[in-house]
């Protein structure tokens, strides 16, 4: 009968061999206190300009009716009328982060899930 394996026993060991000298050596890598991350200047710029446009700035009013019009004339979900969206918009960016390319393969999924349960409807 084989062994039963477990992860964070074997993940734990090869940090332990693989961690620099550091005054916490003797400490498993399970049991270190989690360390602070860097702060990100372009995340905040980004933020702080997102916190200062004023309320509807981004028309997103009139962009969420004009997808529901353009859902009821076509008679087909809201849903899927963003998902085209979200396709056309993620296509135009030239340089994709990894962000990006989540997102992209999430609307994808969903978009093929929701005709997918429409047809078995």
């Amino acid at each position: 009968m084989a062994k039963k394996k477990d992860t964070l026993k074997d993940l734990n060991e090869f940090m332990k061999s693989q961690s620099p000298q550091e005054e916490g050596d003797n400490k498993d890598y399970m049991s270190k206190k989690p360390t602070t991350l860097a702060e990100v200047e372009s995340l905040k710029s980004e933020v702080q300009k997102l916190n200062r446009l004023p309320e509807g700035a981004l028309l997103e009013n009139e962009i969420a009716g004009f997808i529901k019009k353009v859902a009821q004339s076509h008679q087909i979900s809201q849903r899927q009328v963003l998902y085209k969206v979200c396709e056309k918009v993620l296509s135009e960016i030239r340089e994709k982060e990894s962000a990006d390319i989540i997102l992209e393969n999430m609307v994808l999924y969903l978009h093929h899930q929701d005709l997918i349960m429409e047809k078995l409807k």
